[in-house]
């Protein structure tokens, strides 16, 4: 046991003592005077039987005094429920209630306050926003709203009503939070809601509320239920299936480049043979802890690939952190050993939001994939990711730029950047790859500007392999 909880014990202990003894004399002396005046009438066995009652009594009020301090059901700072509580109360409403819907609060940048301005004035912004939150929903007619700091700066609440109503009421709220300041403070709030047509299943839809928040762009963020997406129940048990019985759908897309080179996009195919797409998917994969399994599915079929179409390279995308775990690299050695396949036709994408931490351990990782034969692309370059950090510390192969390189690419700023990442890339022996090109003036553009590989539907479809092998012939 740690110290702080020993103390904790010790501590807790120390006031259900000072609680309860108080209770103890008043209920020792009480009972003893009123006996008193019968002491000769009752026997010396009474007196033993009622002490016995008496102390476990008093045992029985110390013990649920100790255990009542665990029993915090608000948390200290913002005076919502904890988590644990919320979470509680949710599931009860949402089995009580015909319509109910799941928001997530999110203050966005909470970790840049408290660095900034230290966790008094965090816990101040925890505090305010929380009020705001719940007198906001409290005044647009909602009664009795359970609302609870769930982690950092999230909050979940619930809503008795289900997600066409209470989304108008978010986007309000978004509005009342825009340049939003408290004490001189900028303060970035945003959200997304669920409702229990997605699932009743109140851990689940905490998983989709921050998928949802973590989406690219804040728009997409706000989005509820898009029109392809299953019960969560139904997404799990189809996920499961397919990667069970590998079940997977891959489409091809050639790039423009010197070599033969197609890019394998994954779907999965569930019970019904219905397509998941990747984007749905994904989260549930690495939710259930299927992420290795995954790659390593996807890994065999492009071995499959690799060694029946002969003279194209595959790209494809591994999870950086399954790729850093050497169980993987001894299954992928084995399987390329037994596959008798070529390692240089196999070209793995990259692309991380957070650094990670032991680079050097990451770089000597991927240098012994390469030292194989692989090549290594990272992707999403010029976004709000990890991959500016990797270019200077990663020895890769190719880096691929982010797709607003090809949407804005006319405006003087995307231009300059993309030029000057062309020559950065040059210096370091690296090649260059643009996606999403998909007018033949785009194309002119990166041609000019002397890109490596140009992809998009401009150069070529999306095609199944039967078709990708009509246009190889």
């Amino acid at each position: 046991m740690l110290y702080p909880q020993q103390k904790e014990r010790s501590h807790r202990f120390m006031l259900a003592l000072r609680t309860g003894l108080p209770l103890f004399f008043f209920a020792t002396i009480l009972t003893f005077a009123r006996l008193s005046e019968y002491i000769q009438n009752i026997p010396i066995s009474f007196y033993f039987i009622a002490l016995i009652v008496l102390s476990v009594s008093i045992y029985f009020i110390f013990y649920m005094i100790y255990r009542g301090f665990d029993e915090q059901i608000t948390d200290p700072v913002t005076h919502t429920f904890t988590r644990t509580k919320v979470i509680s109360i949710l599931e009860d409403e949402i089995n009580k209630y015909q319509k109910y819907s799941i928001v997530l609060i999110a203050i966005d940048n909470l970790s840049d306050i408290n660095v900034r301005y230290g966790t008094k004035a965090g816990d101040k912004v925890l505090k305010v926003i929380s009020a705001e939150v719940g007198n906001f929903f409290t005044d647009k007619g909602f009664d009795k709203i359970p609302i609870g700091h769930f982690n950092g700066g999230n909050f979940l609440l619930g809503l008795s009503d289900d997600i066409s109503t209470v989304k108008p009421f978010l986007e309000m709220m978004y509005l009342k939070f825009d340049d939003y300041i408290i004490d001189d403070i900028e303060v970035k709030v945003k959200g997304a809601v669920v409702d229990k047509s997605l699932s009743t299943d109140v851990n689940a839809l905490s998983e989709r509320l921050f998928e949802l928040c973590e989406t690219e762009y804040q728009e997409e963020a706000k989005t509820s239920i898009e029109e392809d997406d299953l019960s969560l129940l139904e997404l799990h048990e189809n996920v499961k299936y397919a990667i069970k019985n590998k079940s997977l759908s891959l489409m091809f897309q050639k790039i423009k480049a010197e070599e033969n080179i197609v890019q394998v996009s994954i779907k999965l195919r569930g019970k019904d043979k219905n397509i998941i797409h990747q984007k749905n998917f994904m989260p549930v994969v690495k939710r259930l802890g299927y992420e290795r399994e995954y790659d390593e599915l996807v890994l065999e079929k492009v071995l499959e690939l690799n060694r029946s179409l002969k003279n194209i390279s595959f790209a494809f995308n591994i999870s950086p952190s399954v790729l850093r775990n050497r169980r993987f690299m001894q299954r992928f050695k084995q399987m390329a050993k037994d596959k008798n396949i070529s390692n240089n036709r196999l070209i793995i994408l990259l692309s991380e939001k957070e650094v990670y931490a032991n680079m050097q351990r990451y770089n000597d990782l991927l240098q012994e994939y390469r030292a194989l034969g692989l090549r290594f692309v990272l992707d999403n370059v010029g976004v709000l990711n990890a991959s500016v950090e990797y270019i200077k510390r990663l020895e890769v192969d190719i880096i691929r730029f982010d797709k607003n390189f090809s949407k804005h690419v006319s405006f003087p700023a995307y231009h300059a950047l993309i030029k000057a990442y062309i020559v950065m890339a040059k210096e370091m022996k690296m090649k260059s790859w643009v996606k999403m090109v998909d007018s033949k003036e785009l194309e002119e553009i990166f041609d000019d500007l002397k890109i490596d590989y140009i992809q998009g539907n401009q150069i070529s479809k999306i095609v199944s392999y039967d078709q990708l092998k009509e246009e190889l012939l």
